[in-house]
């Protein structure tokens, strides 16, 4: 549901949502009611109004038994204004909320683009230095063999006719 940025990505769930053996009521990205086993011959129903101390718990038959009670006490409490049908229909639909999109801010202002501007700068020098550091390295550029002087040939051979005297 959340990003690791505490964004949201999942829509917000509505009506009923089944998690293994319990069930979840969702009303306007909360739950307000949940039905769990509670290990006898029936479920444990949990329930909340619109205000915190509007708070029930009971025992019921049944899941289907306790769904349905649920739906009409929380849809009493949630739309106190509508027919308990239409109530109890708003309550259950089950689409996924959609938000809206965020709102356009302020355009950036000189200072603001300047410092974008330098940044990106910045980032880009410091990507070709990454770059180049990651680089294999090349041997040195295997240069021509120079062209032998032909009087120091001359030279090297008469020195080396010559006697040694240390």
């Amino acid at each position: 549901m959340h990003s690791s940025h505490g964004f949201r990505t999942a829509p917000i769930p509505s009506g009923w949502v089944q998690t293994g053996e319990r069930w979840a009521l969702w009303y306007n990205g909360r739950e307000t009611a949940s039905v769990t086993p509670d290990g006898g011959p029936g479920v444990r129903l949990w329930m909340e109004g619109q205000k915190m101390w509007q708070v029930k718990e009971v025992r019921a038959g049944s899941v289907r038994q306790a769904k349905r009670f649920a739906e009409r006490w929380c849809a009493a409490r949630l739309y106190p204004e509508l027919p308990l049908r239409e109530a109890v229909a708003r309550l259950t639909d089950s689409t996924p909320i959609q938000l809206p999109p965020p709102l356009p801010g302020l355009p950036p202002t000189r200072e603001q683009q300047q410092q974008a501007r330098r940044l990106a700068e910045a980032g880009a020098k410091e990507v070709e230095r990454i770059k180049a550091a990651l680089e294999p390295r090349r041997p040195p550029k295997e240069t021509k063999p120079r062209a032998r002087d032909p009087m120091k040939t001359w030279v090297r051979a008469g020195q080396a006719q010559l006697p040694r005297s240390y």
